[in-house]
């Protein structure tokens, strides 16, 4: 029997933070926890958040570009 592993991640979080901090890259697996890290950085010091679809390269949410696709989408 083949061990469990984790799933490979699915979404890329892009955070800009303010000096000196600046860039920070996250990965998750679920939508839900990828949704959820967006929820708690907008509104905060994040200069700029954006999630990616690693699958296909497609943009969900991206604070400056107004993209902000609904979680069903995801």
């Amino acid at each position: 029997m083949e061990p469990w592993r984790w799933p490979p991640d699915r979404y890329e979080v892009q955070i800009t933070l303010p000096p000196p901090d600046y860039t920070a890259v996250d990965h998750y697996h679920f939508a839900e926890f990828a949704y959820a890290a967006v929820e708690g950085l907008a509104g905060g010091q994040a200069l700029q958040i954006r999630v990616v679809r690693l699958d296909d390269g497609m943009v969900l949410f991206d604070a400056l570009a107004r993209i902000a696709l609904p979680f069903e989408e995801w």
